[in-house]
């Protein structure tokens, strides 16, 4: 065999050597000027073919050459047995893939079997100072790009804090915990750092509605930590990296494992095992402090709810299992069902209203609205659902009949107290029900409304406040389960804003403002609302308020923006008479009239024409403004006012009877149409306004009814029950009905009392 020209170097210095490479024998010989060597030819490495490139040859000893016949070469290595089934099975495509799918499988079990008890192995004996140290640098690093010092209250923190110190006494041996609170672009979340730090953003206190929700997501990371969870995952993550750095041979890219750490942790999604490991822990010691795992269940229903189609799951929802099923989990712990809990809920609050100062509800009048307060009150559940559905389906078909669909619910606003167990069967017949659903959401809502009052806060008793915030959780609890009935909740939207405006939750009234503008994009009571929070009051500005008429104008109609750019003169007015400079509040709602005659507008402008005595002027726009608004309150209660400063009897009985139809317990109402009545000589009709009045506890009305039934005039004499009704108002201090019972019973003949 006539040998080979070849390059060779030997591995000491840069110079190469011209030599000849002879094969053959099993051996590997290399003939040149100075150069003899030789070597076994089964300790000579070949370097893999590539096209028409030299190949080179690894030697013993650090030595190689480089080699231009490629087919010798080839020749040389097919004569080894071991290469020649290599050759084979690289020429069969089959078994090259064979080859690559069982190497990733070895790696997926390396990495997925074999991992796991390694990195628990390894991470129990890592000393807890190791990993308090990097749970503080962590903490520090996250410090300067993903988070800010916590906005609130320093009270809230250390209340926060305090019960969280005693839920971990409860959890056992976790080693020492710490909570800290921090701003964060990330949204509601919370998680655990190695060292037992466990971080919670404001949003997600915010988000919570009481504190038994943010401990069970507390509990929950309690959890991760006791299992040492984080560690674990952080270990696992960076040994996958070192694996398949190894395999593909990019081992540079390991360098900087130990600098993403940080940003691991943030982005770290714990398995499946890990995370119902942790939530079999918070149900526990949920259940053993009294907590209750029925709040576990609640923050996460409001988790997802409110990260539903933003694009970001926070990491507490990221992994599995889902939702639903951590849900269901924990509410098997608490042992109450999603629909026990809402009645415990309602029972709670139903209780509570029980005890409220909230005047009865006013009477429907309203047709569609009548109807449908109908249908409840047979239990016809399935005709609520076709009428309710069929303003929906007109709603989502055009979303110009967003009026008549909030019209046909605004009537569950009205219902009395009693309706409450027709809306709870509602609700257990068809738990998947938005018409329902939003319908107890509404009754709950107009409670709290109600109970909250038309007083400044300051103003406002702690007693109210707290009831509103009962009322407000019920209806907040049903209006989100019903965002995940429907494709178009517009109505649980606009119920949320006025919760939220109430509740001086800002960030989630603009949400769910956003949201419901996008569904009803020229819906002007949507921007109604809005432009209500936008008042100083609320902690807007008349700036703002000015902006947003501005940006609306291209998406409303002549008259609507009317309506919009007259809520900036009417609260100019409101502060005005709020200051009792009655001129300039005139002028404001002069000019806001001018621009969309609003009831509301009239009523407070007839306010501050009482206050300058002008009362004809002010009980004119009462009157206008009932005709348009026939269950507004103030304006009923300012008619009633009114109608004792004037002198217009059929005026009286007109606008009278318009709050009566409505409010059936306006006894004030009653007593002023009974007078205005005998004042024009029917007697026969005032008689039974009196009794009416008289009924629901008016003293001088009882005086009236107690002097008929003396007279006979009107009705039946009856000295028996004129006794009985001029002792009732005397009893009440009535000045009027002393005398006349004075007479009553010296004409009977029984002696004073």
């Amino acid at each position: 065999m006539s040998p080979l020209a070849t390059v060779y170097f030997d591995g000491k210095s840069s110079l190469r050597h011209e030599v000849g490479l002879l094969i053959g024998g099993g051996k590997v010989k290399l003939v040149g000027r100075d150069i003899e060597l030789e070597y076994s030819a089964r300790k000579v490495r070949v370097a893999p073919r590539l096209g028409n490139t030299p190949r080179w040859l690894y030697l013993p000893g650090g030595g190689a050459c480089v080699v231009a016949d490629n087919d010798a070469v080839d020749r040389f290595t097919r004569e080894r047995p071991f290469t020649r089934l290599l050759n084979r099975l690289e020429a069969r495509p089959a078994y090259a893939v064979a080859a690559i799918a069982l190497v990733a499988g070895l790696l997926w079990l390396l990495i997925d079997r074999g991992l796991p008890p390694a990195v628990e192995y390894i991470a129990e004996r890592i000393p807890r100072g190791a990993e308090t140290a990097l749970g503080e640098q962590t903490l520090d690093a996250l410090s300067e790009d993903w988070f800010r010092p916590s906005a609130l209250p320093r009270a809230r923190q250390g209340a926060l804090r305090q019960e969280f110190d005693d839920l971990a006494k409860s959890a056992g041996d976790t080693g020492p915990l710490r909570l800290e609170f921090r701003a964060s672009p990330i949204g509601a979340n919370a998680f655990a750092l190695p060292s037992g730090i466990i971080v919670v953003t404001d949003d997600l206190v915010k988000l919570a509605r009481n504190d038994q929700q943010v401990l069970a997501v507390l509990a929950h990371e309690i959890g991760h930590v006791r299992y040492r969870h984080t560690m674990r995952r952080l270990l696992q993550s960076s040994a996958t990296a070192l694996i398949i750095a190894a395999v593909t041979g990019d081992i540079a890219s390991t360098t900087s494992l130990a600098a993403s750490a940080p940003a691991l942790l943030l982005q770290t999604r714990y398995s499946r095992d890990y995370e119902r490991e942790a939530d079999r822990f918070a149900i526990d010691l949920l259940q053993r402090t009294g907590i209750g795992a029925q709040h576990f269940a609640a923050i996460l229903a409001r988790l997802e709810g409110k990260h539903r189609g933003s694009g970001f799951v926070p990491t507490f929802l990221s992994s599995h299992p889902p939702t639903a099923e951590r849900e269901a989990l924990a509410r098997a712990g608490s042992g109450v069902s999603a629909e026990e809990e809402a009645e415990n809920q309602f029972g709670d609050a139903v209780a509570q209203l029980d005890g409220t100062r909230s005047r009865p509800p006013l009477a429907l009048i309203e047709p569609e609205q009548k109807e449908i307060a109908e249908l409840l009150e047979k239990r016809d559940f399935a005709g609520l659902e076709r009428a309710l559905d069929s303003r929906r389906l007109a709603f989502e078909s055009d979303p110009k009949a967003a009026g008549p669909l909030e019209n046909a619910f605004r009537g569950f606003e009205r219902i009395p107290r009693s309706s409450l167990p027709m809306l709870d069967e509602w609700v257990k017949a068809s738990p998947s029900s938005y018409n329902a659903r939003v319908a107890r959401g509404a009754f709950w809502l107009s409670r709290g409304v109600e109970e909250r009052g038309q007083d400044f806060y300051s103003e406002t008793s702690k007693r109210s406040l707290a009831s509103m915030e009962v009322f407000f959780d019920s209806s907040l609890a049903e209006l989100e389960r019903s965002l995940t009935l429907s494709g178009k909740p517009y109505l649980s939207r606009r119920y949320m804003m006025t919760i939220m405006l109430y509740t001086g939750s800002r960030r989630e009234f603009e949400e769910n403002y956003l949201e419901a503008l996008k569904l009803a994009p020229g819906n002007v009571g949507t921007r109604l609302a809005y432009m209500r929070g936008l008042e100083p009051r609320w902690g807007g500005s008349y700036r703002k308020m000015e902006t947003y008429v501005a940006e609306s104008r291209a998406a409303l109609g002549a008259a609507d923006a009317r309506r919009l750019e007259a809520r900036i003169p009417a609260y100019r007015g409101f502060e005005s008479k709020q200051a009792k400079d009655f001129d300039k509040a005139l002028g404001y709602f002069d000019a806001a009239i001018a621009l969309d005659p609003d009831p509301r507008a009239l009523c407070e402008r007839a306010g501050v024409l009482g206050e300058m005595k002008r009362y004809k002027e002010g009980f004119g726009d009462v009157g206008r403004a009932l005709a348009k608004a026939r269950y507004d309150r103030y304006c009923m209660d300012m008619a009633v006012w009114f109608a004792a400063r004037v002198d217009d009897p059929p005026e009286v009985i007109r606008v009278m009877s318009m709050v009566i139809e409505v409010d059936s317990a306006s006894d004030s109402a009653y007593a002023r149409r009974g007078w205005e009545y005998q004042r024009t000589g029917t007697v026969d009709l005032a008689f039974p306004d009196y009794l009416a009045a008289a009924k629901l506890g008016n003293a001088w009305a009882q005086t009236q009814v107690g002097k008929l039934y003396w007279s006979g005039v009107g009705v039946r004499r009856d000295p028996e029950e004129a006794l009985a009704w001029l002792e009732k108002a005397d009893k009440q201090g009535e000045p009027n009905a002393k005398a006349s019972l004075a007479e009553a019973r010296k004409a009977l003949g029984r002696p004073s009392q």
